[in-house]
This record gives structure tokens, C-alpha cells and sequence, in this order.
């Protein structure tokens, strides 16, 4: 489109460019960070973040506790570094959930009666699981920072949906069944994000 085309367009579009720099600043001010005063929970582990004097990134394990260190000049805030955080936390999430949740997917289907076809642990960006119409289960890698009793009503609720594939009545009376009160639970699954 040539300029005076373009410049109508913005003309005409002025409050839509408005609203959509302030959702893009807002994206990046809720952008979360990991330094050193986070500790990162999950199952197994506690990870955590440090520095040490020499010139790289390295890794240690101790007993449940992982840290990883940068060298002391490190700007963490930097965008590489987050990532390289980000991506670490993620391969430890990773292991713990391919060790986790196939032995405790087949604990819940086989205590509650359910048949699945395969379970997959992925990194999922908004959803904790899925079910398909093949009943193949994705479960996202992140359940491994729940509490065990909301990875439990995660697993089950993709399970209930090998019987009832949308979220009607009777999908909901089963998952309550077993749950218990799922509205108590949703409120809680509230304060966790499927993402860092």
C-alpha cells in the first residue's frame, strides 16, 4: 500500500492501534522474571538460581536441590539469560514428568476403570492437558509443579473426557464423582499459571 493509503488507515484506525500497544505493553510488564530470590518447586526438586566467580553457566544437584549458576556478572534480566533459565527449568520439568505421569495416568485409569489410547507430556502454553477423539492424552509438563491433588483432578478430568468428549452435565457429575468439589479446585488451579 502506498503512504497516503497507509497514512488513512492509521487515521482511521487509531484507537485500535492504541489498544493494541498498551495490551503489547502490558504483555511485556507481565512478562515474568527468575533471579536469585526465586526458588522454583517442583515434585521432585527444588531449583534454584546463583552465581559463582568463574566464566560459565553451570549446573549442580545436591540431594533435591538443582542450582543453576552464572557467572557473577551476569545480567539475569537480560532476555538470553531468561531464556536459558527458562529453557533449563523446562528440561528438569521435563524428566520429572515423563518419569511421573504415565506410571500415575495408568494408577488413575486403572483405579477409576478409564481407557486411554497413548499419553504424551508436552510443554503446553494455556492448557494443562487434552483428551482427543482417538483418546490420546497430553498432559502438559508444568503439572509437575502442582500439588499432587491438582495434577490428580487434571489427569482425571482429561481422563473423563475418554467418555464424555465435550463439558456437559454428565461430564462434569463424573468428574465430581470422583473429585469431589471441582468448583474448589478450579478456584485453586486459578492461582497457577500453565507457563513461567
Amino acid at each position: 500500500m502506498n503512504y497516503d493509503m497507509g497514512f488513512r488507515f492509521a487515521l482511521e484506525k487509531q484507537q485500535w492501534i492504541r489498544e493494541h500497544i498498551t495490551l503489547l505493553e502490558q504483555k511485556k510488564e507481565n512478562k515474568s522474571t527468575i533471579n536469585e530470590a526465586d526458588e522454583i518447586n517442583t515434585r521432585f526438586h527444588k531449583i534454584k538460581i546463583a552465581r559463582h566467580p568463574g566464566h560459565n553457566i553451570m549446573s549442580r544437584k545436591v540431594e533435591n536441590t538443582i542450582t543453576l549458576f552464572f557467572p557473577e556478572i551476569t545480567n539475569l534480566e537480560l532476555e538470553k539469560n531468561q531464556e536459558t533459565i527458562k529453557a533449563f527449568i523446562t528440561e528438569v520439568l521435563r524428566k520429572e514428568a515423563k518419569g511421573y505421569l504415565p506410571e500415575r495416568i495408568k494408577i488413575l485409569s486403572e483405579k477409576y476403570g478409564f481407557k486411554y489410547s497413548k499419553m504424551f507430556v508436552k510443554n503446553l502454553k494455556s492448557r494443562w492437558g487434552s483428551c482427543s477423539a482417538q483418546n490420546n492424552i497430553n498432559l502438559n509438563l508444568h503439572l509437575m509443579r502442582l500439588p499432587e491433588h491438582l495434577s490428580d483432578y487434571i489427569i482425571l478430568h482429561e481422563l473423563c473426557h475418554t467418555i464424555h468428549k465435550n463439558h456437559g452435565p454428565a461430564f462434569h457429575t463424573l468428574l465430581e464423582k470422583l473429585c469431589g468439589n471441582e468448583k474448589i479446585l478450579n478456584k485453586e488451579l486459578k492461582k497457577y499459571r500453565t507457563q513461567f
